[in-house]
């Protein structure tokens, strides 16, 4: 059984960005950029590209610096 994530969950999720040092850059793609965009309702995956440095600190919030 896939879940199913709408704009509000995918949204939801970027709210991640309060606990960042600083401004990143992140390009949603895909199933992730049409349901952000309202072209489709919902999507099963999240997919996300951005620049390395700005994953390293994304990373960091995601799963602490270990």
């Amino acid at each position: 059984m896939s879940t199913k994530l709408d704009n509000s969950k995918l949204l939801g999720f970027l709210e991640l960005d309060k606990e960042l040092n600083r401004r990143i850059t992140v390009v949603a793609v895909g199933g992730t950029a049409m349901t952000l965009l309202g072209a489709k309702p919902s999507t099963t995956d999240v997919d996300f590209d951005m620049p390395g440095e700005d994953f390293l600190e994304f990373r960091h919030i995601l799963v602490g610096s270990n």
